[in-house]
């Protein structure tokens, strides 16, 4: 089966299967404010995949990759059209079939979202559906691409009467697209306390997303990165360590991307967990017109502390640090008592954002 195929396959299972497990804890999106009794990562899945879809969609309108026909070109352009409207109303509901039978029934079948015809009218999210129980006993939450085709999907019907089989392959086509773009970083194989994502545009002309997941939340450090990440015309190397080069003639770069993330270290306790993550950072720095210089040799450092509350992990917004650094080789000189290098300083670095 092709990749395209089961991708198809996946998402109508989402829409089309009945719900087996427990209820899991509703969020809502109601007249614009956030309620509910803490839903899960999947429901925030769902909320940041809404929030950055006149994005995805545009990545989608203006890569080749995204392989539209004219007629999917078509209805994903007026989605497009009507989008930032649609976003700005808030008309996104969670709900639960188990607790509101016959709700999210259509045509016989339980599915995972429903909504109306018209531009604006509330898109309802069977949260019973949203996570799908493995052979272990776990549940697995949708994911932000998985996301992502369920609400193209919920939209597109806001703007004709299409079929549900078109717009589930115009929901898939933009989530492949997403998954392409979309690197994720678990802390441990197959765990879903600890990851890190990271979605690149266009590695010229913007900005990572960055988005760490920490237990049931997710924390969006884009900003952070783009504060950090900077170019540097010229350095006047100093050879001892911790002492950093002087760089000189900086500014900000006109987009960066950052790959080969990894955690480096991590320190746990019974209810505290400090993390760290390092990164390859590659900035687009212009300093002559037309002129693009690729700076390759930074690297970029991610720490901050969790702290395990009623058996799960909350993120400290406090404890966020952000590096970009060099680790030349010409750093032969050590001081004493000193770490090695610049990204080897464990969760205490020199510069400190405040949040």
């Amino acid at each position: 089966m092709s990749n395209l195929k089961k991708s198809i396959f996946k998402i109508r299972s989402f829409v089309m299967m009945a719900i087996t497990m427990s209820t899991v804890a509703a969020n809502a999106l109601v007249g614009g404010d956030f309620i509910g009794n803490g839903g899960g990562i999947a429901e925030k899945n769902v909320l940041y995949a809404y929030e950055r879809l006149e994005k995805y969609i545009e990545v989608c309108l203006t890569s080749d990759a995204c392989k539209l026909d004219p007629r999917q070109r078509q209805i994903i352009s007026q989605i497009a059209k009507g989008l930032p409207q649609e976003v700005r109303s808030r008309m996104l509901y969670f709900g639960s079939e188990q607790k509101t039978p016959g709700f999210f029934v259509i045509d016989g079948l339980v599915r995972v979202a429903k909504t109306g015809s018209t531009p604006n009218s509330p898109i309802y999210i069977n949260s019973d559906l949203l996570y799908s129980k493995a052979p272990t006993g776990e549940y697995t939450a949708v994911s932000i691409p998985e996301a992502v085709a369920i609400l193209v999907h919920e939209f597109g019907h806001h703007y004709g009467g299409y079929s549900h089989e078109e717009l589930d392959l115009l929901g898939v086509r933009i989530s492949m697209l997403v998954q392409s773009k979309l690197s994720v970083t678990p802390l441990l194989p197959w765990s879903s306390d600890f990851s890190a994502m990271v979605f690149t545009k266009d590695v010229y002309t913007a900005t990572p997303d960055v988005i760490l997941n920490v237990g049931e939340d997710l924390i969006d450090i884009s900003a952070a990165i783009e504060n950090e990440a900077m170019c540097y015309r010229f350095s006047i190397p100093v050879p001892i360590l911790p002492i950093p080069d002087l760089d000189l003639v900086s500014k900000k770069p006109a987009g960066s991307v950052l790959y080969n993330l990894h955690w480096d270290k991590f320190d746990e306790s019974n209810t505290k967990m400090k993390v760290k993550l390092i990164g390859n950072i590659s900035n687009s720095c212009l300093f002559k017109t037309n002129i693009l210089l690729r700076s390759n040799e930074y690297k970029m450092s991610i720490s901050f502390t969790a702290t395990k509350v009623n058996n799960k992990w909350k993120y400290d917004a406090s404890s966020l640090v952000v590096e970009q650094y060099r680790d030349p080789w010409y750093k032969v000189i050590r001081l004493p008592f000193q770490p090695m290098s610049w990204g080897e300083m464990g969760f205490e670095p020199m510069i400190k954002l405040d949040k």
